[in-house]
């Protein structure tokens, strides 16, 4: 074989691949906005900081020990006060760290997806996704109405259909 007449498919080959993963990456990007918002998740992750800096985490770690236990109940001013800014540090300390642990799971989500699937196939479980969050309608049953493929063991089904069900 020529040595010639490979090198432009190779060198064709080596260009397509970054196009395609950045394709892939892009989709894979969206899917994951779709399937967790990021404002979702951040707020999430916020609310979670607030709790823990108005003494929430360290009130329940410490409520596992009778003697401080007691000490809780009579809700004191101090005792309350000492418990804030316990959590006020645990805050300080901790939210930086799930903020980014926050980010890199999400960059690691977007990542698994582009390495998993093409951007072609990325693109039919993001349609997909979209058709059923638009199409799904409920039934006297509760099923949902959009078909969806998947894999049953052999037997009679359980469910009736929507059509067909007796009321």
């Amino acid at each position: 074989m020529n040595r010639y007449l490979i090198a432009p498919v190779v060198a064709a080959i080596a260009i397509a691949a970054p196009a395609a993963a950045q394709d892939a990456t892009a989709t894979a990007t969206k899917l994951v906005d779709l399937l967790t918002p990021p404002n979702q998740t951040s707020a999430g992750v916020e609310a979670q900081i607030k709790e823990i800096r108005a003494g929430a985490a360290i009130r329940a770690m410490l409520s596992q020990n009778p003697g401080i236990r007691a000490e809780l109940a009579k809700n004191t001013p101090a005792m309350n006060a000492g418990l804030a800014r316990i959590g006020a540090m645990q805050a300080d300390s901790m939210g930086p760290i799930m903020r980014e642990a926050q980010a890199a799971s999400r960059k690691e989500a977007i990542d698994s997806y582009a390495k998993s699937f093409t951007a072609a196939e990325l693109q039919q479980i993001l349609a997909a996704r979209e058709r059923r969050a638009l199409r799904l309608q409920a039934d006297a049953a509760g099923y949902r109405a959009g078909a969806v493929a998947m894999v049953q063991r052999r037997g009679q089904d359980p469910r009736a259909h929507a059509a067909f069900a007796v009321v």
